[in-house]
């Protein structure tokens, strides 16, 4: 039976068949109850206040819905995260299960990030990217999947549609002061929205000819809505943007934590990344050198200096680029690494390969301009429906030296790397394994510390087992790429907490971590437009590793990689320290 087509069971009476289970075979306590009786209400409050979110989860009761952004609203919600805290509070955690324990914790920290992003983030007031995404994902996120008959998403559609000149005018109402760089950003996705309504949505629609009535009827003033919000950007919040980007000390070290849900603090962060920077200096040269040797035969390699190391890695870096797809290929290429990567897990046994589909295109033009590549897992109540691995394309308006850059950093190798890390075991055979976990709390609110930690970590394991023969090709490539997570790691304190100008942000990436300029204009604007999650890389990456080593430790012989694995992503997307201690203590 489908809990998303609407059988008549309730997926939160689901949710509550199994914290029922959670608690063991001798039957859940007073605390344990209590913790499913309130998981179970502040889920569906939750959905309720945010059907976009709800629809990406698997939800599909309120499909035909899109969240209210009226001030009114936010009061509400905020009132209603104090109530639910102050209960969750009342409640014994040391009388809970060991499951239930550590989804309280999980509860207790997104309730109060929520608390902490209504309230004094603001971005409802300060960021016109969160109207942006939510109006081209209350479309994309219905038509995308089959998770329904094409005539009932169609149904959501247009209920939805009839509902963009509110969400505009509340857009209109909202916002203040934005940085610049993100009403920059929603100007251009709110293009994409316009695009994707205009194309994938008729194309969807011509399929099903009885709903074209309809469907035209509720588009043109959905249409004129976001022609009007489009005008609004431009002509009137694009002058008034004069925000700061930063979040400030105070604010981002509250959002770190609650981001990371991690002992480490952020001069603790900070300065092991500086000094893994200089490891991998090191590491990247003695894999440079020899190939440098190849290229100039007969030529001594000058290494006097610290900056004679780095010419030598940049020098051969800069050779791996020449080796890359043309732009109309980055598709074709990513496809190939996959299916490269899919066969060697198979051949090791390095982990049992879900069923889900997986399915590399271009990302939707309304999500671009944050990110070159990311992993759009299906909900956990949408399980074995297709996940989408999304690229962005070269952008038309980029100059021809654009273009180059792009390319040269995205060269067949670091092709390889960056599927392991998106789908190939990472993000696709993660999250596919993690819906599978009963906890919707765990699934709602997972861990981006732990699901970037188990990418990155992917990215060295499947070298060291042989992948490509252990090519230092591939292990330079692979090495600048977590270069990149070091980088980030400084990257987003330095402009968040302190005063880290373009400057001295383009010249860390490109003289420090080898990056192509593009790479590293795309990834300061990146940091400008997010904060905290760009940390997540090098802390979730540190505590996986950590955890596989003292797993090795512990175990002995009786360790098992592939099992190993199959273990380590059986729980979920908790925080690292949580799957450490069900781990270990199994």
């Amino acid at each position: 039976m489908s809990l998303q087509e609407g059988s008549g069971a309730s997926v939160l009476s689901a949710l509550l068949c199994c914290f029922l289970l959670f608690a063991g075979c001798a039957g859940p306590s007073r605390e344990d109850k209590e913790l499913t009786k309130l998981s179970k209400e502040f889920l569906e409050d939750y959905f309720k206040a945010h059907p976009v979110s709800a629809t990406r989860i698997g939800e599909h009761r309120y499909d035909g819905q899109i969240d209210d952004m009226s001030p009114e609203a936010k009061v509400a919600e905020g009132e209603r995260l104090n109530t639910y805290l102050a209960r969750l509070k009342g409640i014994d955690h040391e009388k809970l299960s060991q499951d239930n324990r550590i989804d309280a914790e999980i509860l207790r920290s997104r309730m109060e990030g929520k608390l902490l992003s209504l309230r004094e983030l603001r971005g409802w007031e300060r960021n016109p990217l969160v109207y942006t995404q939510l109006l081209g994902n209350s479309i994309y996120l219905l038509i995308a999947r089959d998770f329904a008959p094409l005539d009932k998403r169609l149904d959501s559609v247009i209920k939805r549609l009839k509902l963009f000149p509110r969400m505009v005018d509340q857009a209109m109402a909202n916002l203040k002061n934005p940085p610049k760089i993100h009403t920059e950003t929603a100007i251009n996705q709110n293009r994409g929205t316009v695009a994707l309504l205009e194309g994938d949505l008729r194309r969807e629609a011509e399929k099903i000819p009885r709903k074209g009535k309809d469907l035209e009827k509720a588009l043109e003033p959905a249409l004129e809505a976001l022609q009007r919000f489009q005008e609004f950007l431009e002509k009137d919040l694009f002058f008034r943007s004069k925000g700061d980007f930063r979040l400030g000390d105070r604010l981002y070290r509250k959002k770190l934590k609650l981001t990371l849900m991690s002992p480490m603090s952020s001069e603790e962060i900070v300065d092991r990344a500086r000094i893994e920077m200089e490891k991998l200096h090191g590491e990247m040269y003695e894999l440079a050198a020899p190939i440098y040797a190849e290229m100039f035969p007969g030529e001594p390699v000058k290494v006097e200096s610290k900056e004679d190391r780095k010419h030598v890695i940049k020098t051969v870096l800069d050779e791996i680029s020449r080796d890359h797809p043309d732009p109309a290929d980055l598709l074709d290429a990513c496809r190939n690494a996959n299916d490269e990567a899919a066969a060697f897990v198979r051949e090791k046994g390095i982990i049992t390969l879900p069923k889900e589909p997986l399915e590399i295109i271009w990302a939707p033009e309304f999500s671009r301009g944050v990110a070159v590549a990311g992993l759009r897992s299906p909900g956990p109540l949408d399980r074995e429906m297709k996940a989408f691995y999304v690229v962005s394309p070269v952008p038309d308006e980029w100059t021809p030296d654009q273009v180059d850059s792009y390319l040269r950093e995205y060269n067949n190798e670091m092709i390889r790397i960056l599927t392991i890390h998106e789908a190939m075991p990472g993000h696709y055979v993660q999250l596919a394994y993690s819906n599978r976990f009963p906890s919707l709390v765990r699934a709602v609110f997972s861990s981006g510390t732990f699901v970037e930690g188990w990418a990155m970590y992917s990215e060295r394991m499947m070298l060291e087992e042989g992948f490509r023969g252990g090519d230092p090709k591939l292990w330079l490539q692979r090495k600048k790429f977590y270069l990149r997570a070091v980088i980030n790691a400084l990257l987003d304190p330095g402009i968040h907490r302190g005063g880290m100008t373009e400057y001295e942000a383009m010249k860390l990436m490109i003289e420090e971590g080898f990056q192509e300029e593009s790479e590293a204009s795309g990834k300061w604007r990146r940091a400008c437009l997010t904060s905290s999650q760009l940390s997540t890389y090098f802390v979730g990456y540190k505590e996986v590793t950590a955890l596989r080593e003292d797993a090795e430790k512990q175990w002995g012989k009786k360790f098992k990689l592939g099992e190993f694995h199959e273990k380590l992503l059986s729980y979920g997307s908790p925080p690292t320290r949580f799957v450490r201690e069900i781990l270990l203590e199994d």
